[in-house]
């Protein structure tokens, strides 16, 4: 897999410790000069992070201590059953436990939800706010706030689901709450999350400007997004065992639904990119970034960049190429999933075909969301879109 101009990995390096293919937060692995493998848990202490050594010898047996250390020092950090705690608090015991060998939940979530409970939930609902206090009113008011600060409906719902993620800590593992308040909200008390915009299909002499005009960071997320029609999640969770290149498929992760887990094809201009993008990394991080169960997006910290990064450098790239002219809404990153689907259709693949590569559960899924590209929407875009290079 790897290329022989990379170079040799470093005597001593640390890796990140799996299940699988999911990754144990806080946990792990340093290797030694002299082949040995210690195993370290490194948890935030009063600010700073601090790295607790393992008795473990093993990798299962390092989950096994690492849980119990963390669940002592978690107990350890917040009172149960404390009715003084404050939205504040509740937030960082929630962050802090999710970021633990405790997380019941994936680290691009958690990133996600810290980024709508930090400035967003938390102001609104009032940091030194008893948690136990918050009623379904008081997020009523906040869901109010958003809408006139023009916040859509998805970001809206999504805080809202992080808050709940929230309380069910509190009620679940603090014994804080007695009630989770998102539960009691009605139906009619959330926006709506359809689009409020028509989505915008760029042809590919269009993508391959946007790409251009991209940085080797965001570059080839955007390029997966567009010549493989991932979603930016599914992307985010792309490690280098889901790509084969001597096949030329993807095995994408499911991350929405059970049809969205699938293999796809590897187009020749992705995997070009992909295989530099790859010897940037190891040139960069060394081989540690690039095996098999590495994440094959990651910041120089080893995090997921995060789904609002990835839109803002789409946004950005687009603007500088000149495909966000006013009357028009901005170019998204999910933008590069449907300009896929056009390609599709106007490359005269069938209905089920591009179901087929987009993963969706069945045609009539596709035709719903896309129906507005067939007929003659799909001759129209004929003319202007040019074949997929490598198909």
């Amino acid at each position: 897999m790897t290329d022989r101009s990379i170079p040799a990995p470093a005597a001593r390096r640390r890796e990140p410790v799996f299940r699988g293919q999911t990754r144990i937060p806080g946990l792990w692995a340093r290797h030694t000069t002299d082949g040995a493998v210690v195993y370290e848990l490194q948890r935030r202490d009063a600010g700073r992070m601090r790295r607790i050594k393992l008795r473990a010898t093993s990798k299962s047996e390092a989950i096994a201590e690492a849980r119990d250390l963390a669940a002592d020092l978690d107990r350890s950090e917040v009172a149960l059953g404390d009715h003084s705690l404050t939205v504040a608090a509740l937030k960082e015991s929630y962050i802090e436990r999710e970021r633990s060998v405790l997380a019941t939940r994936s680290a691009r979530t958690i990133d996600l939800h810290e980024q709508l409970l930090r400035p967003h939930v938390v102001p609104l609902l009032g940091p030194r706010t008893k948690a136990a206090h918050v009623k379904a009113a008081h997020l009523r008011k906040m869901i109010d706030t958003l809408k006139a600060r023009g916040k859509s409906g998805s970001t809206i719902r999504s805080c809202v689901v992080a808050c709940s993620a929230m309380y069910k800590h509190a009620v679940r593992d603090l014994g804080a709450v007695t009630v989770n308040p998102c539960r009691t909200l009605e139906r009619g008390d959330m926006p709506s999350s359809k689009r409020l915009s028509e989505p915008r299909y760029l042809s590919v002499q269009e993508v391959e400007r946007l790409l251009q005009n991209m940085t080797d960071s965001f570059r080839p997320v955007a390029a997966c997004l567009f010549y493989s029609g991932l979603r930016v999640s599914e992307a985010l969770g792309l490690r280098w065992s889901h790509i084969d290149f001597s096949r030329g498929t993807i095995a994408v992760p499911g991350t929405k639904s059970e049809a969205s887990a699938d293999v796809i094809p590897l187009l020749a201009p992705l995997a070009a990119e992909l295989k530099a993008h790859r010897q940037r990394v190891a040139e960069k991080h060394g081989l540690g970034r690039i095996q098999a169960d590495s994440l094959v997006f990651q910041t120089s910290g080893g995090r997921s960049p995060g789904r609002r990064n990835v839109l803002r450098a789409v946004q950005a790239a687009a603007t500088h190429a000149g495909l966000n002219p006013d009357g028009l809404p901005p170019v998204g990153a999910h933008d590069l999933r449907h300009s896929l689907a056009a390609s599709a259709f106007s490359l005269n693949l069938t209905p089920p075909e591009v179901a087929r590569l987009l993963r969706h559960a069945s045609p009539q899924v596709t035709l719903a969301v896309y129906g507005g590209l067939t007929g003659d929407a799909v001759t129209a875009l004929g003319g202007k879109l040019a074949a997929l290079g490598g198909s």
